[in-house]
C-alpha cells in the first residue's frame, strides 16, 4: 500500500475534493480529521493523519510515501522532497498585516512582527528598506497587533473576514499559498507509475497546476 499523508485542518478538505474531482476517492466511512490512520484496501492506499508541521518530516523520512501540505510549510522548514503539483482549491495568502497601513515603517525604519513563520518573515524584512524585530509565536497572530505586543503581522489570510471584524487591515500579499503535493524520492522511484498515474488525472480534472 502507498501511504498517504493527510493534512489535519483547513487542508484536508480541499486534498479530498480534489482527488475525488480525479476519479481518485480517498475517503473511506469514518475518515476525519481525528483519525490516525485509516485503511482504503480499494485504492491501497493507507492514510495518515497528521498536522501540517509535522508532515514534511513523515515524508522525508519515508513514514509517508507522499502527502498534501500547505506551501507556507513547506518554505518554512527543512525537507529535501519532490514537489509535484499544487492543488487549485483551498489556495490562500500569506499577508502582512496592521491596525492600519501607516504601521509600516518609513525607511530605515525599525518595527515588530509577529508571526509564526520566522523565516519566510526574516526573507521578506530582508528585502525591505525597513528593519523588524521578528516575534515568534504559535497561534492568535492578529492579537499582537491589537494588543501592542508587535505592530505588525505576517499570517495567513483567506476571507479577510476575522481581520474586518478585529479592526485590522491586510496591508500587503507577501505571498500566495497552496496545498501541494508532495513526495518522498526514494518512494518515487518505486511507485512511480501509480504516482504518475495520480498526477495525471488530477492534472486532466484541472484541479491541480
Amino acid at each position: 500500500m502507498i501511504r498517504l499523508a493527510l493534512p489535519k485542518g483547513r487542508n484536508l478538505d480541499a486534498a479530498l475534493a480534489a482527488f475525488g474531482a480525479a476519479g481518485i476517492p480517498l475517503a473511506v466511512p469514518g475518515l476525519s480529521s481525528r483519525s490516525l490512520l485509516t485503511r482504503n484496501p480499494a485504492l491501497g492506499v493507507e492514510l495518515l493523519s497528521l498536522k501540517d508541521w509535522d508532515l514534511p518530516l513523515y515524508v522525508s523520512r519515508g513514514i509517508a510515501d507522499c502527502g498534501i501540505v500547505g506551501s507556507d510549510v513547506l518554505e518554512e522548514v527543512d525537507g529535501d522532497l519532490l514537489v509535484l503539483l499544487r492543488l487549485r482549491e483551498g489556495g490562500c495568502r500569506l499577508s502582512l498585516i496592521g491596525r492600519s497601513p501607516e504601521a509600516v515603517p518609513a525607511p530605515g525604519g525599525q518595527a515588530r512582527l509577529a508571526t509564526k513563520y520566522p523565516n519566510l518573515a526574516r526573507r521578506f524584512v530582508a528585502a525591505q528598506p525597513w528593519g523588524a524585530e521578528i516575534v515568534e509565536l504559535s497561534g492568535s497572530i492578529e492579537l499582537a497587533p491589537l494588543l501592542g505586543l508587535a505592530e505588525l503581522a505576517l499570517d495567513i489570510v483567506q476571507t479577510g473576514r476575522t481581520l474586518a471584524e478585529n479592526g485590522l487591515v491586510e496591508i500587503a500579499t507577501v505571498e500566495e499559498i497552496a496545498p501541494c503535493f508532495v513526495v518522498n524520492r526514494a518512494s518515487y522511484q518505486r511507485y512511480r507509475g501509480r504516482l504518475n498515474d495520480w498526477i495525471s488525472r488530477l492534472e486532466a480534472a484541472k484541479v491541480a497546476a
